[in-house]
This record gives C-alpha cells, structure tokens and sequence, in this order.
C-alpha cells in the first residue's frame, strides 16, 4: 500500500474560522457565567448582611421585652411600649426603612427614635401583635414580632419571632 503523501501538512483557513468561532462563543458563554455568579454572590452577600443585622437588632428588642411590663400597642401595631426592667418607658417603632428605639415619655416624635438599623437595612414591615396581660387571666404577655426585611433585587425575607415576657412575682 503506497499512500502519495504530497500534501503540506496544516489547517484550511474555513477549518481555522469554524474552531476560531467556537473558541470565542466558548469563552464568551463561560465569562457570562461567571459574570452571574459573581452578581448573585453579591446579591447573597447583602442579603446575609441585613439578616445579621436584622437577628442583632431583634435580639435585643427580646432581650428588653422579655423582662417588660404594661405592654401597649400604638400606630397599628407598629410600635410598641413598654416599661423595661429598669423603670424605664421604652417603645420600638418602625422609622425611615429601619427599627427605631426610644427611651422616655416623649416617644411621639420620630426624631426622638435612635436608628438601630444600618442604613443599608430596609425594612418594610414592622408589626407587633400584643396577646394576653399580666394580670386578669393569669398568663404573661405574649408580644409577636413580625418584621419583613426588603433584600437587594427584589427580595422580601419575612421573619417572626414570639416572646413571653417574664412575670416574676415577689412574696411579700
């Protein structure tokens, strides 16, 4: 068998575009890939960073709740007030996209509410729904926190967490 190998060895320039051509669509589909996992870490990334938040500021509301009494609800069930363990007025109310926090009587101004939310954090619901009293039907005050955290790209993360507040009663 004698094979007549008088061809020059290499590629035609019609072999040389077709794999030119799915070389680039090739790294183009990969660096879009890429590119989308990149933004979707990004959007995760906030995302967890406002829930962190979120858990700190509720922590302590519960905290201070928890040891509470004379609970009141007020402006539809977003705030609520209280007297802390300390003899202290305090109420919680949702203001400018964050939980706010004030300490005294004269809680009925927004601008008197300390921010205890980043700015970066967008709340878009605060509810506080109040059941039961301290005394008359012998159980404590239980105080359900609702709030709904308004995450990049759209994103609403609803989180609810129910406390019963301590009733610890002195012998005389």
């Amino acid at each position: 068998m004698n094979f007549n190998m008088n061809k020059e060895g290499g590629f035609t320039l019609i072999e040389l575009v077709v794999s030119f051509t799915i070389f680039i669509s090739l790294i183009s589909l990969t660096t879009l890939t890429f590119a989308q996992t990149l933004q979707t870490r990004r959007v995760i990334s906030d995302l967890n960073a406002s829930m962190n938040s979120i858990a700190f500021v509720t922590e302590q509301m519960v905290r201070e709740i928890r040891t509470g009494t004379d609970f009141k609800n007020f402006a539809g069930e977003e705030t609520i007030r209280f007297t802390n363990a300390n003899d202290e007025k305090v109420s919680y109310k949702k203001i400018n996209g964050g939980i706010g926090r004030c300490v005294g009587g004269s809680c009925n101004v927004d601008l008197v509410y300390k921010a205890l939310t980043s700015p970066d954090v967008k709340i878009d619901k605060l509810k506080f729904i109040l059941r039961g009293t301290e005394r008359g039907d012998g159980f404590a005050p239980r105080i359900t926190i609702i709030t709904g955290v308004a995450g990049p790209k759209g994103i609403n993360v609803p989180l609810q967490t129910t406390i019963s507040a301590r009733v610890i009663e002195e012998d005389s």
